[in-house]
């Protein structure tokens, strides 16, 4: 049996699963990421922006499910992505808090891979340090298909400096 890939590899990039996670950071961006999105989608499209953080690949590799499926081992991790699978396929879709989401680090691809990207599951799209042009293109090319998302897409843009005209986080 072919499982489904993790995400869509042409938009991201996974996080560094050797990072440790920060318990405080990982409770702010889950409360951050859940906002609008559970019980029912009001929020298909969020952005923030934090200041870099060594934990953010450790977080990351908590809410997608990376550190549970290491300490699992093998088989049983086989079959806990397994049920998660399942529960997507489902009459709920798999919406509901606390359930692994898709995190990974934005390649900086070609705005095609933004445009043509529909998350299969929750999902956290990390942007390291962008330019403002560049970042810009991005986050319109994901708000222009955003009423078809299904699912709900964080944006978090990771720059000490922030971005104008978008919230904090942390």
């Amino acid at each position: 049996m072919h499982l489904p890939r993790r995400f869509d590899e042409a938009l991201m990039q996974p996080p560094d699963a050797r990072r440790a996670g920060d318990a405080a950071l990982l409770a702010r961006l889950r409360a951050w990421c859940e906002e609008g999105a559970f019980p029912a989608l009001t929020a298909p499209l969020r952005v923030a922006s934090i200041a870099p953080h060594a934990a953010l690949d450790g977080v990351a590799c908590a809410l997608d499910g990376s550190h549970e499926l290491a300490r699992l081992g093998r088989w049983r991790g086989l079959g806990w992505r397994l049920q998660i699978l399942w529960r997507e396929r489902a009459a709920d879709g798999g919406m509901q808090a606390g359930r692994p989401w898709d995190c990974g680090w934005w390649r900086a691809a070609s705005p095609g891979a933004a445009e043509a990207f529909r998350p299969r599951r929750a999902t956290l799209l990390m942007v390291r340090e962008p330019d403002a042009a560049r970042a810009a293109v991005l986050l319109a090319a994901l708000r222009a298909s955003s009423a078809a998302y299904a699912r709900p897409v964080r944006v978090l843009i990771v720059s000490a400096a922030g971005m104008a005209g978008v919230e904090r986080v942390g």
